[in-house]
């Protein structure tokens, strides 16, 4: 955790397990926060979005598109460690 005046920084990392699937995997996190007279006047809450949204598949995969050039697309497997 830093601060500075009225700003917080937070970073770790968590586990989670989707119950569902039991697809569990590790995600760095970060927060910002602004504290304005013992208040959180501003949140923002940041992890890796692409994990946790596998964990919700039992199979198959997708693709993420780059730009225009098909050929730059990525491909998301739903395959996880347990």
């Amino acid at each position: 955790m830093i601060s500075e005046n009225e700003t917080i920084a937070v970073f770790g990392q968590f586990t989670y397990t989707y119950v569902h699937t039991q697809n569990t995997f590790t995600s760095p996190f970060s927060i910002k926060a602004i504290v304005k007279d013992g208040l959180i006047t501003y949140f923002q809450f940041m992890e890796d979005t692409y994990a946790s949204a596998a964990s919700f598949h039992v199979g198959g995969e997708w693709s993420i598109p780059q730009d225009s050039d098909s050929a730059k697309n990525f491909t998301v497997s739903a395959t996880l460690e347990h």
